[in-house]
């Protein structure tokens, strides 16, 4: 299964730990206690902000009384608060259905369970208390997103379609349905099947905006570069205000050598979005290129007071300020952009 950017989707309070003795909190549970004592005791040591003593009661009560589906249930809760997501699974799963449905305490597990599968990657088996937080609460759009990201992880398009074209009021299955589900799969990295919903976004409206621009993003990526300017090009046609294609298709100009080809969509982009680093990078490349020293050190610096921690913008400056005889100042761009750089991340 590929990654996904799995969301913090916060229905609970963080509670601080503070220095108490766990072990002195368990000792006033005693065998005779009642379980409504603990829950109590443990109740009063969350307010105190002692979750660890909190925990050591009520696995003190369990010990002295039969499986009991409320201290399974606040074990569960004080675990999920702490963020040890798989132990309060292990503890709410086997009394999810022990309540009544749509009591207060199965309302909670039901979200508990949810989450705590999805933080910890546990897609597929998030989904049927998603599902279930749905049917109560239709207009929840943190749930709704997390739930057509898990239907994408577990190759359910059809679902995710369905979920995010509620989620941003469009018909179903119509062509902004499609392009919305392209995007998020496109997020997810599941492009081929991105490309799929696209292409029948155009069959459905050849004439909807941002359809091709994903569709030549995706060329582009596959080094498909004839393909992606094209698209690109055709976008543009269609919404000649839309800056990344703008953007995009220079890039892919220059991805080709053809400097001077790629200057106008970049500036066009500039134009229309000047506080983008992206294109500022890609000029201050072409110009380096033509020479032009004096327009590429501009473009560099504008796109590091936009972008300061871009490696490749500080990589570039670098290289200007070397081949225009300021060696101090391009071996303090080298060392910044060396810095800065990522795993794995090559220089431009």
């Amino acid at each position: 299964m590929k990654s996904a950017n799995l969301l913090t989707i916060v229905f609970f309070i963080v509670l601080t730990a503070i220095n108490t003795s766990a072990q002195n909190q368990a000792e006033t549970v005693k065998t005779g206690d009642s379980v409504e004592q603990a829950i109590i005791i443990a109740q009063n040591l969350l307010k105190k902000g002692d979750a660890a003593g909190a925990i050591s009661v009520l696995q003190t009560a369990a010990q002295n009384n039969p499986p009991n589906k409320l201290i399974k249930f606040w074990l569960g809760k004080v675990f999920y608060s702490q963020g040890n997501y798989q132990k309060a699974i292990d503890d709410l799963k086997p009394v999810v259905d022990k309540f009544p449905i749509n009591s207060a305490e199965q309302i909670q597990i039901v979200q508990m369970l949810g989450l705590s599968h999805y933080i910890s990657g546990q897609l597929a088996e998030t989904i049927p208390y998603f599902e279930q937080i749905m049917q109560r609460q239709p207009e929840n759009g943190e749930v709704a997103y997390a739930l057509g990201v898990s239907y994408i992880q577990t190759r359910q398009p059809e679902k995710s379609r369905q979920i995010f074209a509620k989620l941003f009021k469009v018909p179903l299955n119509s062509a902004p349905a499609y392009l919305l589900n392209a995007q998020m799969l496109v997020r997810q990295q599941f492009e081929e099947t991105a490309e799929i919903e696209l292409n029948k976004a155009l069959e459905l409206d050849p004439k909807l905006p941002q359809v091709r621009f994903v569709l030549g993003e995706l060329a582009i990526y596959r080094a498909e570069i004839d393909k992606g300017i094209e698209l690109l090009k055709q976008e543009i046609a269609l919404n000649p205000a839309n800056a990344m294609a703008y953007y995009r298709l220079g890039e892919g100009l220059s991805r080709q050598l053809k400097w001077d080809e790629a200057i106008p969509p970049l500036q066009k982009s500039v134009w229309l979005n000047p506080f983008f680093s992206g294109p500022y990078i890609v000029l201050g490349k072409v110009y380096l290129k033509k020479q032009d020293l004096g327009n590429a050190e501009s473009m560099l610096r504008r796109s590091t007071t936009i972008d300061p921690n871009n490696f490749g913008a500080h990589y570039l400056l670098a290289q200007v300020l070397q081949q225009s005889g300021r060696t101090d100042e391009a071996k303090t761009e080298f060392a910044l952009a060396e810095k800065l750089r990522g795993n794995g991340e090559k220089a431009p």
